[in-house]
């Protein structure tokens, strides 16, 4: 979601600029090429209401030239087509009310994009769980191929009492390949759905959120091919508990019923677990309430965060909706001005009825950021990824090393 603060309320209307820049250098059994993005960022702020009200919209293209040294001999040149323009657009809008509160969100995204640089795995920045490790696209069918993504999202927080929230949702999600030759390099998915989650703060410390929801996934290939659409119903119920300031846990189980014309129907088993740390402390935010982080604290901090989970992921490879299982180690470590990031991560299919697809991941990163002036700040680091595919699309194995400089110019915003 859009970040809506730090944006100060007495402010009506502001406007952001930043620019990233960053290089990057990979090696590996797929494609050896350097890589050098320029990453803008616009933004504008409207409060009003008295700072109940919030509106943002944001404008962030990615643009890429890469340079490829080697890359499977039956691709066409990547060299040919060396730029890549991908531009990114996002609106959202906060009302918050006494006893209800609207988010709505809207995302899009559009264009020529490299397959090394489109999921390349998000750093953790220790607000909510980390990021689980993004799929590495074969550069086996093409190096750039043309992105569609659009999500959709609507959120109604409603306070029944202080203790107890009631949130329905709708969403809309749409990823993959923009055209028929697109879709041989990714598959196209798309479709609805619908949440509705009762969150009960039991006691101080303690937390339960028990969430039904429903929708479909269709999916469509290359060669004007589609594949069956998945239909979905699920349930789970989570619970969260503070063992201290800075201490949490978060524990989750539940099931899925899903299945398509193809496949037929299974049940899927979810769950999760997830223990937090942050020397500065976690914020309690009552149900239904928006959760606007302000960092709290002095000197060094320490953030930690350990996941583990299972549940059904739609194979961007085949289309199939298959059992996964994930787990991450994510920490950040913060000196004066140096950030030390370290981030381990892996995923792989299992148990997955009704197909024959494999799928595993690893993947490692390590860096360092250090902050030159509160709007100047620099970073870099080694990123490793190792995947294998084996389903009835595509069987391939790839291994990938990158190492990344960047810079971060983000000047104060201007008030309107």
């Amino acid at each position: 979601m859009l970040p809506f603060l730090p944006v100060p309320m007495d402010v009506g209307q502001q406007g952001y600029v930043q620019i990233r820049a960053e290089e990057r250098v990979r090696t590996g059994n797929d494609v050896s090429s350097e890589e050098t993005e320029i990453n803008p960022q616009l933004r504008y702020d409207a409060i009003w209401d008295g700072g109940q009200s919030h509106f943002v919209a944001l404008y962030q293209p990615r643009l890429i030239f890469t340079n490829t040294f080697s890359s499977p001999a039956d691709v066409e040149d990547p060299n040919k087509k060396p730029f890549s323009h991908l531009h990114n657009v996002g609106v959202g809008l906060e009302l918050i009310r006494p006893r209800w509160r609207l988010s709505a969100y809207q995302f899009a995204a559009y264009g020529p994009v490299t397959t090394t640089a489109l999921l390349v795995q998000a750093p953790w920045t220790g607000e909510g769980p980390p990021p689980d490790p993004n799929p590495i696209i074969p550069s086996t069918v093409a190096a750039q191929f043309t992105l569609l993504f659009l999500q959709s999202m609507v959120f109604v927080p409603i306070k029944i009492s202080p203790r107890v929230s009631i949130t329905p949702g709708v969403v809309y999600n749409a990823f993959g390949g923009a055209d028929n030759n697109s879709r041989v390099t990714m598959a196209y998915t798309s479709g609805p759905g619908a949440t509705l989650a009762l969150e009960v703060a039991a006691t101080q410390n303690d937390r339960f959120t028990t969430t039904i929801g429903a929708g479909f996934v269709g999916t469509s290939f290359g060669d004007n091919r589609n594949g069956g659409t998945i239909y979905r119903a699920e349930a789970s119920q989570a619970y969260k508990h503070w063992f201290s300031r800075g201490l949490s846990s978060e524990l989750s189980v539940g099931g899925t019923f899903a299945g398509d014309q193809i496949s037929g129907s299974a049940i899927y088993g979810t769950g999760s677990a997830g223990l937090y740390f942050d020397d500065y402390g976690a914020p309690k935010y009552a149900p239904g309430a928006p959760q606007f982080r302000a960092e709290q604290g002095h000197g060094n901090r320490l953030q930690l965060a350990i996941i583990a989970k299972a549940m059904p992921w739609i194979d961007l490879f085949s289309g199939n909706l298959e059992e996964r299982a994930v787990g991450v180690l994510a920490m950040n470590y913060t000196v004066d001005r140096t950030l030390l990031r370290v981030q381990g991560s892996a995923a792989k299919v299992f148990n997955t009825p009704n197909t024959v697809a494999k799928y595993s991941i690893v993947q490692a990163e390590g860096g360092l950021r250090y902050r030159f002036s509160p709007t100047f700040s620099a970073d870099g680091g080694v990123r490793f990824g190792a995947q294998s595919i084996d389903n009835a699309i595509r069987y391939d194995k790839t291994t990938e090393v990158m190492v990344f400089a960047g810079l971060l110019w983000a000047p104060l915003p201007a008030r309107f």
